[in-house]
């Protein structure tokens, strides 16, 4: 892979180089434009100098804006990136996996999973990943979630603000038990006692019922909603319960899981764009294939941690 990433890395270079031109070139010019501006005949700074001042001013960042954006720019950079790179690491971690960077799990799968109850306005993704792990047949990729919500001031005037739901991987496993009720499983963010318990037992926004496990530290992560009690405990077998928090320890980022229809649904929330290379960030560095390998890595581990592919019980 190096030899692609060391081409990459070439374009990489040159991006900067041309940016760095060009915000430089631009602010020399607002620089000097402001300079001779300041330093005019004060009798000659009336209101069509203040003018045409602003319009060379526009003129100026706005030539800097599109040059910007078409000398300095690659539109290929990130296609080839994950191409070259992102491509083979995921045939690396398993032949028998496919990859679509400009595809994603779509949003009636996002809903389907009933982890997240608010209306989805706009969703976006990339970078889908699917196929087989041995017995279980997986779907992941990044995903965003977002709702709107519009206010309206005193004098008419709307503004339209955008809420992320979700941001991070959103992964879909064929699961190994057959069950009808939806359970969901999402961080313990109230903590342990009285008040938890009865703010937990408040949330009306679910049909979903507030499920107790006798495991102190599962609930010390997770608090779990059920539609069916007994099918809940079916499902959290006491095995699963513990790799689900061993995962959650091995792996600090937000997580949610849902069992609906007899699928597994797992949200990982990230900060971070998974998959992007950055312009300002060397690409030969080990550390950087690492880090994309490992983001892949963890999402196919999930099979194992959670051990989905023992079907000893009524799925084949």
């Amino acid at each position: 892979m190096m030899p692609d990433l060391e081409a990459l890395d070439e374009r990489r270079k040159t991006v900067v180089k041309r940016r760095t031109i060009v915000i430089l070139v631009t602010l020399l010019g607002l620089l000097l434009t402001t300079v001779i501006y300041i330093n005019m005949d004060a009798s000659k700074q009336d209101n069509n100098s203040v003018f045409y001042f602003i319009i060379l001013m526009a003129a100026i960042l706005i030539t800097g804006i599109i040059i910007g954006g078409s000398w300095a720019r690659d539109k290929t950079f990130y296609s080839d990136f994950k191409k070259q790179v992102i491509e083979p690491i995921v045939k690396f971690v398993s032949p028998d996996l496919a990859y679509e960077p400009d595809n994603f799990v779509g949003s009636d799968s996002f809903q389907r999973s009933r982890i997240f109850l608010n209306r989805v306005d706009r969703y976006s993704g990339d970078d889908m990943v699917h196929g087989k792990v041995d017995k279980t047949q997986i779907w992941f990729s990044e995903v965003k979630a977002e709702y709107k919500t519009t206010t309206t001031d005193n004098k008419g005037r709307t503004k339209t603000t955008w809420h992320t739901i979700f941001k991070g991987l959103f992964f879909i496993a064929d699961f190994n038990k057959h069950f009808q009720a939806s359970t969901v499983v999402l961080p313990n963010r109230l903590g342990r006692g009285f008040l938890a318990d009865f703010f937990k037992k408040m949330n009306l926004s679910r049909r979903e019922k507030l499920v107790k496990l006798e495991d102190p530290d599962f609930n010390k992560h997770f608090v779990v909603y059920g539609e069916d009690q007994i099918e809940a405990r079916y499902v959290l077998s006491t095995s699963l319960m513990n790799r689900i928090r061993e995962f959650k320890e091995k792996y600090p980022n937000p997580l949610y899981l849902s069992f609906v229809n007899s699928f597994l649904y797992i949200a990982i929330a990230y900060r971070k764009d998974l998959f992007e290379p950055s312009y300002f960030k060397k690409l030969t560095r080990f550390s950087l294939v690492q880090e994309f390998f490992e983001d892949i890595q963890l999402a196919v581990s999930i099979v194992e941690e959670l051990n989905l592919n023992n079907r000893i019980w009524t799925k084949q």
